[in-house]
C-alpha cells in the first residue's frame, strides 16, 4: 500500500481501524472478542473431525480453521475408509465452500431473470407449491443414512416419488450381485488382502466406489515383504491412472470383458477342478482361444493370466463405470462369478448382508419420470444434490421435459446448467456448514459436523432444515425441528444398535464428533468389519436367462469411443475448482481443456500430426471438436474422452473464465442404458474422426520445465527387480548413485566411499555433510518417498496449494508453460505398448524442493533471498527477493517457479475466496521466486509446541500437507539426524536413492525408494 493511502485510512478510521483487502476507501474496525468462543483462541488452529461430502464413498477428514474460517482439509488417520488419506476432490472442497460464484440469497425467476427474495417468501412459496394435490418428483443425489431418510420421509408425505441421480454409482454392479448372490449391494472388496489383483476396467484409484479407501489397500498389497508383494494386471482398452499403476497390461477391446472373465473360469474348472456354481458348465464351454480372439489379444497373455487365478488370494474387479456398456450386467456377473470359481468369495470378496439403502436409480426409472415431465403428469419437481441438465445425454431429452414441469425447485450452492431452468432457487449450504452422517463400512458410523464459524457463511439454508421447516408448514411431523436434532437422533439410535456403551449419552456423542467414527469397523478396520459368516456367498442360478454376448456399438464410425469419468471432476461436479481445472491430469498432463485421447498410429492414419491438432469427432448423435493428444496406452481402434468438460452455466471457472470450457463428450452419446440394470451406458457409439487443419497449444506441464515422458536413461524414476530385494548389504548402500549401478555417499572430506545396509540407520554414522554445518543441537529435515507405493493421484500437489497459499495462473498463462504448483507428478513411460501389452511399466515421481545440503540456487542468489537454515532447510526470503530468477536457472530439479503477475490481487481471487488463505503463509506478491518449504511453518508449530512442553519434537510429530492427505502413505519425513526416526530408517533401505546427487553433488534431503518392478532392469534401474 502506497504512503498516501495509509495516512488517508488512518486519519478516516482513527485508532483501531484496519483496512479491508488494500482499498484506502474500505475501513472496517478490529473489535477484539470481549467474550470469545469457547472453541476459538485467535492465532490457534482449532480442528474438527467431520465426513468428506464430494462423493459417496464418507471419507473421514479432520479440517483445521483459524478464527472460525476452515484453511485446510486432511484426512482423519482414525476414520476405517480413509485412514489419513484423501483425494484432491476432497481437498478442494475449500474452493467450493469459499466459491465466489455462490447463491447467497434465495433467487426467485422473473422470466427474464432472477430475482433474491427473503427466507419467508420462499419457504411460503415451497408450502404452497407443494402442498397441493398434484404430484412432485425429487430428482436428488445419493444422501446419508439420515438425509436420504428425510428425503424420503418428506417425498412421501407430499404424495411424491423420488429418484436418485448419480451418475458414478455403479447400478450395474449391484444389479450383477442381486442375480449372483440375492443381496442388492456393491461387493466389499479386501484388496489388501490380495496377492495378485486384477482389473477388467474398473478405475479404483479414481472415481470408482471409494478411491482413497482402495488406494491404501492398494498400498498394502503393493508393500514389499521378504522380496516379494502382489501383482496387478490391468485387463481394458485404455490405461487410465489406475491402469498405469499395473505390473502387466491386457489391452482387450471394450466390451469383452464377459468373454475373458468366463474363460478364465473354464480354465479353473477344467484344469484345477474348481466348482462355478450353476454357471460350472457355462464356463467349461469357454476357451481361451474364444475369448482371445473376442479381445484382441494374445492367447498365451490370457493364459498366463488364468494361472495366477489358480493360487490362492486373488481378486478380479469389473469392468467399472469407464467400462459401462449395454451388457454391464452380466460383465460384471461374469467377474464375479470367476471370483467365486477362483475362491475369493469370503477371503478377499465378501457380500454383504443388507440391500443398499441409497443407490442410483435405473436409467429406466429416470426415462419414465422424463416421460412423465413432458406430458405433464407433474405439477413440481424438485432437484437436490444433482445437475441432470448437464449430466444425461442431450439424446435423454431431459431438459426439454424439465422445462414442461409447471414449478421447478433447485437446492444448489452454486448456480449450475439445472438451476438455471428453476422458478425458485434454494441456495443450499456446503457439506463443511451442514449436518449428516454416513455408514462407510458395516460396522461403522460417523457424523459430518458444521466446521465454519458463524453457521452457514451465506443467507443459504441446509436442504434438510428446508423439508423440515417445509414439512411443519404443511402439518407433517417428520421426526425433529432441525437437521442437528435429526441427525443427532438417528447417532443415537445408530450407536446403540452397534453397542457403542457410554454411562453418559452427550459424553457418548461428543466423542463422537471428536473422533469423527464410532463402532467396531471404525477401531478394528473394514476387514473385520468385512468378515462374512463362513456360508454367505454361494452362486444362486440366474431367475430369468442371461445372456453374455459382448455388446454391439452403434454408429458408421470406425473407432469405439470410450468416455470415462475424469479422476479430477469426477462426472463434472468439481468442474468449477480452480485448483482442479489447473492440476494437470495424471495420465496427460492437461490442464484447463478437454482432449482426444487418439494412439500415434491411429493418429498417423488418420493425418493427426501431433499434439494439438484440432480434431472433429462425429456419431450418429452429435459432434463436437477437441484437440488431440497422442497416447501410446489406448487401443489403435478406440479413442477416448473424459467427462467433465463443456459448462454452460456453472461459473467463471468452469465456463466464463476459463479460454476454452471444453467439452462434454455425452454430445455424442445416445440415449443408451445397460439392458438389465438400466445403468447410463457411457461405451455405447462409434465415432468418426477427422482433422480439421487448426492446432492449439496444450495448457499441459508436459514440455515445460524440460520434462518429458522419457527419462532419457537419467537418474531420476529408478527401479528394482523385485526378486533382486530383500538383501541388504549385498550390492546396496545409502544414498547417491554413480552412473554404474554403484550404490556410494560423499563422504565430509570429499571422495566417495561405500555405506554399509544392513540393520536400522542406527549402525551406522550418516556422513556429516548432509547435516550442515550449523552444530548438533537442529535437527535435518529430510523426506523418503516410495515411488512404488504412489500412485500418482495428485492429492499432494492440491494439499500443497492449499497449505501454502499457492495461487493458480489460468489457461492463457499455462498455455505459454507457466505453473505456480511447488509439487509436481513426473510420469515417466518405460515399457508402454497398446499394440502388445505385456509387461508394464509407468513410474510417477513426486518432484519437489531437494532441499539440497549443498544447495546451487544459493551462492548465485545476489541478494541472499536463498539461504540455509541451521535445521537445513533451503529457504527463501520473499521480502529480499528481487526476481533475478538466477536460483531458477541453477537448480538442476526445476522446482523453483516465478510468480511473473499477481496471480493473489483480489482482482483475481475474488472474495470470499481469499477467505482460503493459511494466516500462517506469506501471501506472494508478484517479482518473486517461490518453492517447498518442507512446510516450514508446520515444523515452527511443532517446535514451539516441544520447546513449552520442555520437550524435543517427537518422531512423525511433523506432517507436511503432501503427506497428510497421502492415502497410499508414500510419504515420510521427519529428523533423519535422529537414529531412530522412521525417516532415516528409510533412507537406508536398499531401494534409497537421491535424484542426480551422484552426478552434481548437491547432497538432498528428499529420498526415493525405487519402484519394484517383476520385470528386469539394468543396473541403472531403467
Amino acid at each position: 500500500m502506497e504512503r498516501r493511502g495509509f495516512l488517508k485510512a488512518v486519519g478516516a478510521g482513527g485508532a483501531g481501524a484496519t483496512l479491508a483487502g488494500c482499498g484506502a476507501d474500505q475501513v472496517e474496525r478490529l473489535i477484539p472478542y470481549v467474550t470469545g468462543p469457547e472453541e476459538i483462541t485467535p492465532g490457534v488452529a482449532t480442528w474438527y473431525a467431520s465426513v468428506c461430502g464430494e462423493c459417496a464413498s464418507g471419507c473421514g477428514v479432520r479440517v483445521r480453521t483459524r478464527e472460525g474460517r476452515a484453511v485446510m482439509i486432511e484426512g482423519n488417520p482414525e476414520h476405517p475408509v480413509s485412514r489419513g488419506g484423501l483425494c484432491a476432490r476432497g481437498v478442494s472442497a475449500l474452493q467450493a465452500l469459499y466459491d465466489p460464484d455462490r447463491l447467497r440469497a434465495p433467487m426467485r425467476s422473473t422470466g427474464t431473470g432472477f430475482e433474491a427474495i427473503s427466507w419467508e417468501d420462499a419457504m411460503e412459496i415451497v408450502a404452497e407449491r407443494l402442498g397441493g394435490e398434484g404430484e412432485t418428483v425429487f430428482l436428488t443425489g445419493r444422501a446419508g443414512p439420515a438425509e436420504g431418510e428425510l428425503l424420503n420421509r418428506f417425498a412421501s408425505a407430499v404424495g411424491g416419488a423420488r429418484l436418485i441421480l448419480d451418475p458414478l454409482d455403479d447400478v450395474a454392479l449391484r444389479a450383477a450381485a442381486e442375480i449372483a448372490f440375492g443381496v442388492h449391494a456393491l461387493p466389499r472388496y479386501d484388496i489388501a488382502a490380495a496377492r495378485h489383483l486384477v482389473s477388467f476396467g474398473a478405475d479404483f484409484l479414481e472415481t470408482w466406489v471409494s478411491p482413497a479407501g482402495f488406494a491404501a489397500d492398494f498400498a498394502a498389497m503393493r508393500r514389499l515383504d521378504h522380496g516379494d508383494k502382489g501383482r496387478f494386471v490391468f485387463v481394458g482398452p485404455r490405461l487410465s491412472l489406475t491402469g498405469q499403476n499395473a505390473d502387466e497390461w491386457v489391452p482387450a477391446k471394450a466390451g469383452s470383458e464377459a468373454d475373458v472373465a468366463l474363460a478364465l473360469a473354464g480354465e479353473l474348472v477344467r484344469r484345477h477342478g474348481r466348482d462355478a456354481g450353476p454357471y460350472t458348465d457355462l464356463v467349461a464351454s469357454r476357451t481361451l482361444a474364444g475369448a482371445a480372439e473376442a479381445a484382441g489379444v494374445p492367447e498365451e497373455r490370457l493364459a498366463a493370466l488364468a494361472e495366477r487365478f489358480a493360487e490362492e488370494d486373488v481378486l478380479a474387479l469389473g469392468p467399472g463405470l469407464a467400462g459401462h456398456h449395454a451388457a454391464a450386467t452380466t460383465a460384471n456377473l461374469a467377474v464375479l462369478v470367476l471370483n467365486a470359481a477362483a475362491g475369493a468369495v469370503g477371503r478377499t470378496l465378501h457380500v454383504p448382508d443388507a440391500p443398499d439403502a441409497e443407490a442410483a436409480s435405473p436409467r429406466s426409472d429416470v426415462a419414465r419420470a422424463v416421460e412423465r415431465m413432458a406430458a405433464g403428469s407433474y405439477e413440481a419437481a424438485v432437484v437436490a444434490g444433482a445437475n441432470p441438465v448437464y449430466a444425461l445425454p442431450a439424446a435423454a431429452g431431459f431438459a426439454q421435459a424439465f422445462a414442461a414441469v409447471p414449478f421447478k425447485i433447485a437446492f444448489a450452492s452454486a448456480p449450475d446448467e439445472t438451476t438455471a431452468m428453476a422458478d425458485l432457487v434454494l441456495p443450499d449450504t456446503h457439506p463443511l456448514e451442514s449436518w449428516g452422517d454416513s455408514e462407510p463400512v458395516p460396522g461403522a458410523y460417523a457424523v459430518r459436523q458444521p466446521v465454519m464459524r458463524p453457521v452457514p457463511l451465506f443467507d443459504s439454508r441446509a436442504m434438510a432444515d428446508v423439508l423440515l421447516d417445509a414439512g411443519a408448514r404443511l402439518g407433517h411431523d417428520l421426526g425433529a425441528a432441525t437437521a442437528r436434532d435429526f441427525v443427532r437422533q438417528a447417532a443415537e439410535a445408530r450407536l446403540d444398535e452397534l453397542g457403542v456403551a457410554s454411562p453418559d449419552r452427550e459424553v457418548r456423542w461428543r466423542t463422537l464428533l471428536r473422533t469423527g467414527a464410532a463402532g467396531a469397523g471404525a477401531v478394528a478396520g473394514p476387514d473385520v468389519a468385512a468378515a462374512p459368516d463362513a456360508g454367505a456367498g454361494a452362486l444362486r442360478p440366474p431367475a430369468t436367462a442371461i445372456s453374455f454376448e459382448p455388446p454391439e456399438l452403434e454408429g458408421p464410425g470406425d473407432l469405439d469411443l470410450l468416455v470415462h469419468p475424469s479422476s479430477r471432476f469426477g462426472d463434472g461436479t468439481h468442474a468449477n475448482r480452480p485448483w482442479l481445472r489447473e492440476l494437470p491430469d495424471p495420465v496427460s498432463k492437461i490442464m484447463w481443456q478437454s482432449w482426444l485421447e487418439v494412439h500415434p498410429a491411429t493418429a498417423e492414419r488418420l493425418g493427426i500430426r501431433r499434439d494439438g491438432d484440432i480434431v472433429r469427432v462425429s456419431s450418429a448423435h452429435g459432434a463436437l471438436e477437441v484437440p488431440a493428444w497422442l497416447n501410446p496406452g489406448i487401443r489403435e481402434d478406440a479413442v477416448a474422452m473424459a467427462m467433465g468438460g463443456g459448462h454452460e452455466e456453472y461459473g467463471r471457472f468452469a465456463a466464463d473464465f476459463a479460454v476454452s470450457a471444453g467439452v462434454n463428450p455425452q454430445t455424442l452419446l445416445p440415449d443408451a442404458a445397460d439392458e438389465t440394470s438400466g445403468t447410463p451406458a457411457l461405451v455405447s457409439v462409434r465415432v468418426q474422426v477427422a482433422p480439421t487443419g487448426a492446432w492449439t497449444r496444450l495448457a499441459s506441464t508436459e514440455g515445460t520445465r524440460d520434462l518429458h515422458h522419457h527419462q532419457d536413461d537419467r537418474n531420476i524414476a529408478l527401479a528394482a527387480t523385485v526378486s533382486s530385494l530383500g538383501h541388504a548389504g549385498e550390492d546396496a548402500g545409502h544414498a547417491g548413485e554413480d552412473g554404474h549401478g554403484q550404490l556410494q555417499e560423499l563422504q565430509q572430506g570429499g571422495g566417495f566411499v561405500p555405506v554399509p545396509t544392513e540393520g536400522k540407520a542406527a549402525d551406522f554414522p550418516l556422513p556429516g555433510s548432509d547435516f550442515g554445518e550449523y552444530g548438533e543441537p537442529h535437527p535435518r529435515w529430510a523426506m523418503v518417498v516410495d515411488l512404488d507405493q504412489c500412485t500418482g493421484c495428485s492429492a499432494c500437489v492440491t494439499a500443497c496449494q492449499a497449505e501454502n497459499n499457492i495461487p493458480w495462473v489460468g489457461e492463457t498463462e499455462a498455455m505459454n508453460g507457466r505453473e505456480m504448483h511447488w509439487l509436481r507428478l513426473e510420469r515417466y513411460y518405460e515399457a508402454v505398448d497398446a499394440s502388445d501389452g505385456g509387461d508394464l511399466d509407468v513410474r510417477f515421481l513426486p518432484m519437489l524442493c531437494q532441499h539440497c545440503n549443498n544447495a546451487p540456487c544459493e551462492p548465485v542468489c545476489p541478494v541472499f533471498a536463498a539461504y540455509h537454515t541451521p535445521d537445513g532447510l533451503n529457504a527463501q526470503a520473499y521480502n529480499r527477493c528481487v526476481g533475478t530468477r538466477y536460483c531458477a536457472n541453477n537448480c538442476p530439479y526445476k522446482v523453483r517457479v516465478f510468480n511473473w503477475y499477481r496471480y493473489t490481487s483480489k482482482e483475481r481471487i475474488k472474495e470470499p475466496l481469499n477467505w482460503q488463505f493459511n494466516p500462517d503463509v506469506t501471501v506472494r506478491d508478484n517479482g518473486v521466486m517461490e518453492k517447498c518449504t518442507f512446510c516450514v511453518q508446520r515444523i515452527r508449530e511443532a517446535g514451539n509446541r516441544a520447546a513449552v512442553e520442555g520437550r524435543e519434537v517427537r518422531d512423525g510429530e511433523v506432517r507436511t500437507a503432501c503427506q497428510s492427505v497421502c492415502a497410499a502413505g508414500a510419504i515420510t519425513f521427519g529428523n533423519i539426524k535422529d537414529p531412530d526416526s522412521e525417516v532415516a530408517a528409510l533412507a537406508a533401505d536398499e531401494r534409497s536413492y537421491r535424484v542426480l546427487d551422484a552426478l552434481i553433488n548437491t547432497q538432498p534431503a528428499v529420498h526415493y525408494l525405487k519402484k519394484a518392478v517383476f520385470h528386469d532392469v539394468d543396473e541403472g534401474g531403467h
